[in-house]
């Protein structure tokens, strides 16, 4: 079902008079309200996990052993609620989960069928913009849990790993004009723009930094919509329909 036929299936009048032409999802999550906070994370994650399982067709259904047992396959439904997220505003979500962190190209973001990385099969559909936000949450509750583990010192013992307290000298601190520029290179990055170090051969610190707008390199990276906003959802699935395309 499309969006549209989402918006006309509310069988409200209004909402045509009124301009409206496209629907988004409201997740209706409720945190723990438990006051002990490890147990009231402990909560959230168990539900979030269910809350985020891709749906499935009913047992009976014969699109199920035609189509697979999921309802949301395309590469741009929500694999939940099947929303089209072709033009999803994702906000700072983007950069962290459809950009790889090291060369901050455009990669696919994979959803699985047990939710958490590595656990169960590879989905084909995506999470839209409120799952992905529920997602987000998750992530950052499991990575308490795990900075919180009270046994954590007694596993690494087990493991051979020791922690030695040790003191730091601190960096002497960077021109004024150096901090200034940092977030337009970090853009810069962002948008596929090579940046060039060259370091002095005697100290062997950097001396000059360049940006360059070579065309070659830019032809093969995605461009967002302008320097300081997230790249249009719509040209993200065109470069991963050309990504699958040379895989081919």
């Amino acid at each position: 079902m499309s969006n549209r036929e989402i918006l006309d299936a509310m069988h409200n009048p209004a909402l045509q008079e009124n301009g409206y032409n496209d629907v988004v999802t409201q997740v209706d999550f409720r945190l723990s309200d438990h006051p002990n906070p490890r147990t009231a994370r402990k909560r959230n994650i168990k539900n979030a996990i269910k809350a985020l399982k891709p749906t499935k067709r009913p047992f009976y259904s014969p699109r199920r052993w035609f189509r697979g047992k999921y309802r949301h396959t395309k590469p741009n439904q929500c694999v939940i609620d099947g929303i089209d997220c072709m033009n999803a505003d994702y906000g700072d979500l983007f950069d962290e989960y459809f950009r790889d962190p090291v060369t901050l190209q455009v990669k696919p973001f994979t959803p699985t069928a047990g939710v958490l990385p590595g656990r169960g099969r590879d989905l084909k559909g995506t999470y839209c913009p409120q799952h992905m936000m529920l997602y987000h949450n998750l992530m950052e509750w499991i990575e308490q849990e795990e900075e919180e583990d009270p046994g954590f010192f007694t596993k690494m013992a087990k493991k051979g790993v020791a922690f030695v307290p040790i003191m730091r000298t601190e960096k002497a601190p960077e021109h004024p004009l150096i901090v200034k520029w940092t977030p337009i290179f970090q853009e810069a990055m962002k948008d596929g723009i090579q940046i060039l170090h060259y370091k002095n051969p005697i100290s062997n610190e950097n001396d000059i930094t360049m940006l360059v707008f070579d065309n070659r390199v830019l032809a093969q990276t995605a461009p967002r919509s302008n320097t300081m906003s997230n790249m249009d959802m719509a040209e993200y699935y065109r470069i991963m329909e050309q990504m699958q395309g040379q895989r081919q």
